[in-house]
């Protein structure tokens, strides 16, 4: 008599497995909202409107050592209105920031939290004070994503360490964490399916790129106008940037086995 061998223990017939859901990205959700904490880092601001726009609507507000002058500098020099000056919090070793600035925000009630570890950025340094916050402060509750604000301009060395910063970022917060500056936004795509809400914030002229950091990466895409089917990129071979949008599409979906940058305007 011939008689079916059991099942494993805790395996799973393929039959009844569920199908692994592509990762939703919607940041004009999250930027219409305001359910995000924003960092502003040390880098001077191309279009401080835009950056006191995000102020104005963020649920937790961050200065990162040279991103509290800043700030500061906005504050006094902007035209438009600012509905609360002081951040929530500055952090960073202070090697960049005017102390005066500093102690003008904390005498308003901001937490200064010195940071001076230098074998980290004090974009880094700041996601964990923000992951450890997270815990206990309620202003915390409602986020959703962090935002981080910063020109991609100037220092090349300044430049990667954010990227490097994003890519240790799921090891800090539980949110998923952009860069934006006052014409890009970049976060990581990781290894699997993504879907990118796009309806609205791209147009003819728009922008995007699929960098890989980690190694060459096999990847799939639709949605944009020059896709990828099983193609492989990796430097020194093809990198995908200057891509742009269909804009008959709404969303954008990129399979990938590594982790690749996206970077859209």
């Amino acid at each position: 008599m011939s008689h079916q061998s059991p099942l494993p223990p805790f395996s799973i017939p393929m039959s009844t497995k569920s199908p692994i859901l592509p990762l939703t990205w919607s940041p004009s959700s999250i930027l219409k909202s305001g359910n995000y904490a924003l960092c502003v880092l040390n880098q001077p601001v191309a279009n401080p409107s835009l950056l006191v726009n995000l102020w104005n609507k963020a649920q937790y507000r961050a200065t990162v050592d040279g991103g509290t002058s800043i700030w500061s500098s906005i504050v006094n020099n902007t035209t438009e209105l600012v509905k609360v000056e002081n951040p929530d919090l500055i952090t960073g070793d202070f090697d960049s920031a005017d102390q005066a600035h500093v102690s003008h925000f904390q005498g308003l009630g901001t937490r200064v939290v010195q940071t001076p570890n230098q074998d980290q950025t004090d974009f880094t340094k700041c996601l964990e004070q923000l992951g450890e916050l997270a815990k206990s402060d309620p202003k915390l509750g409602k986020v959703e994503a962090v935002i981080a604000f910063v020109e991609t301009s100037g220092r090349l060395d300044h430049v990667m360490a954010n990227i490097q910063t994003l890519f240790l970022a799921k090891k800090l917060v539980r949110w998923p964490v952009y860069l934006m500056s006052s014409c890009s936004m970049s976060w990581v795509l990781g290894e699997g399916q993504h879907s990118i809400v796009c309806g609205g914030m791209v147009g003819e002229g728009s922008h995007c790129g699929l960098i890989p950091m980690d190694g060459q990466a096999t990847v799939t895409t639709s949605g944009l106008q020059w896709n990828l089917s099983g193609g492989f990129l990796r430097f020194g071979d093809l990198v995908s940037t200057s891509n742009g949008f269909d804009i008959s599409k709404d969303v954008v979906t990129v399979d990938t086995d590594k982790s690749l940058l996206w970077t859209m305007d």
